[in-house]
């Protein structure tokens, strides 16, 4: 804020300063002007006066007529308000007719007479010369009259004019001047004020859209018709901000769709460390886990709960006679016919090799026994095409059912392995129960 406003002072000075310096410009040549014009002026209308008195007096000094001189000395000051002294002298600066007073003593006169201003006053002296030389029987036999005469200079006239009212006159042009100029000056002011207006209040609404910007609203922007003279200016800002809330919006959709190949990448890793590539079944860590969330559950709502170990009869030999190609065709088939014949909520395994395990949550001995009975007759009744001919194969299973005292997946899957062994050992293709923990004598 206070930036802005030094600035708008700023603006100010320079808008005013260029008015005010021309106006004292003007001023100060105009009142130069007048004041020579007006000096002039009386300059010439105190010649004119004292050309006209020694034209006058000519013939009066000739003839030595010192009351006819008085006579016009006195006249002049009467016609003339502003003339305040009035001298007709000699050659020899002797003073033959006055009238009022000067304000000095009289000045050393030239032959071209001079024009001066001393003490607020416009002195004017003006040569008397004969215009036409006359007779010497007729004007007397005087050598230094005759003398002078025959030189054409007789005397001089000397005016001498107040300049009061020439200065009194600037003075009051000095004050309808000094007024014109305050009425300019304030125009000017107030035109100076507009102009920065005009200029500053664009200034700040474009400073608060760019602070806007800087602090990430994207979306801030500048109203063009409240710009004034800056519009190209705020219409470039709005452009700038526009172009950046699209490249933003583009950044985001990037990192969006970044984030979700990530994520996919993510879980697909996870997929691929939790299930088997060669089944698409859970891998041992995976049913591990899954096993052990279920055991807690069953544990805290008192369910029943059941595991079959599963093995695959003479797979070696299956390995031997169809090479490994054929063995993965078989492991495949029995995966998805384990998937076919259970439930959703059954967890189905690969633990290694041939060896599967299935958790049925929600069931007991005999019953996971039932379904492990089906999913061997489905086995051995069925015949596969592998390597383009039909092929039959068993599988053997043991079944236990976990015990509330050892709610542990291990010890339920050891049980479950050793059940298993006893169906390999009577024969294969079969399915044993393990026996309760309480019946076994504890665990072992």
């Amino acid at each position: 804020m206070k930036r802005f406003f030094g600035m708008r002072s700023r603006l100010l000075l320079a808008a005013a300063l260029p008015a005010m310096l021309a106006i004292g410009l003007l001023l100060q040549g105009f009142l130069t002007r007048h004041h020579s014009a007006m000096t002039a002026a009386l300059r010439d209308r105190a010649q004119a006066t004292a050309r006209q008195l020694a034209g006058a007096a000519e013939f009066p000094l000739f003839a030595g007529n010192v009351e006819l001189l008085q006579h016009l000395a006195e006249g002049v000051p009467a016609a003339d308000v502003e003339v305040e002294g009035v001298l007709i002298c000699e050659l020899d600066q002797r003073v033959l007719a006055a009238a009022g007073q000067l304000s000095a003593p009289l000045p050393v006169l030239g032959p071209e007479g001079e024009t001066r201003i001393r003490g607020g006053r416009l002195l004017v002296s003006v040569p008397i010369r004969v215009s036409a030389l006359a007779d010497d029987e007729l004007y007397g036999d005087s050598a230094a009259v005759q003398a002078s005469a025959r030189a054409g200079l007789l005397g001089h006239v000397v005016v001498e004019m107040s300049m009061e009212a020439l200065v009194r006159e600037r003075r009051e042009l000095m004050l309808w001047a000094l007024l014109a100029a305050g009425t300019g000056l304030l125009c000017a002011g107030l035109l100076s004020v507009a102009i920065a207006s005009s200029v500053t209040r664009p200034i700040a609404r474009i400073s608060r859209a760019v602070a806007r910007l800087a602090g990430g609203d994207l979306h801030a922007r500048v109203e063009p018709d409240l710009a004034g003279v800056l519009e190209p200016l705020a219409l470039g800002i709005n452009e700038m901000a526009g172009s950046l809330a699209r490249h933003q919006d583009e950044l985001q959709q990037r990192v969006h769709e970044a984030t979700e190949e990530l994520r996919r990448q993510k879980e697909a890793a996870e997929h691929a460390a939790r299930i088997d590539p060669l089944t698409g079944l859970l891998n041992r860590r995976a049913f591990s886990e899954a096993a052990d969330s279920e055991i807690r559950q069953a544990q805290r709502y008192e369910l029943p709960l059941s595991l079959v170990a599963i093995d695959l009869d003479h797979f070696k030999s299956i390995n031997d006679s169809l090479g490994h190609s054929g063995g993965d065709a078989v492991l495949q088939h029995f995966s998805r016919l384990m998937v076919e014949q259970l439930r959703a909520v059954d967890l189905v395994g690969r633990l290694g090799g041939e060896e599967f395990a299935l958790l049925l949550p929600s069931t007991g001995a005999q019953a996971a026994a039932q379904a492990a009975q089906r999913l061997r007759e489905a086995v051995a009744a069925s015949r596969p095409l592998i390597q383009g001919s039909e092929f039959g194969y068993s599988a053997s299973f043991g079944v236990a059912e976990l015990d509330p005292q050892h709610p542990r997946l291990d010890e339920l899957l050891g049980r479950a392995d050793a059940a298993l062994y006893v169906a390999k050992r009577h024969g294969r293709n079969r399915v044993e129960l393990a026996p309760s923990v309480a019946d076994a004598g504890g665990p072992g």
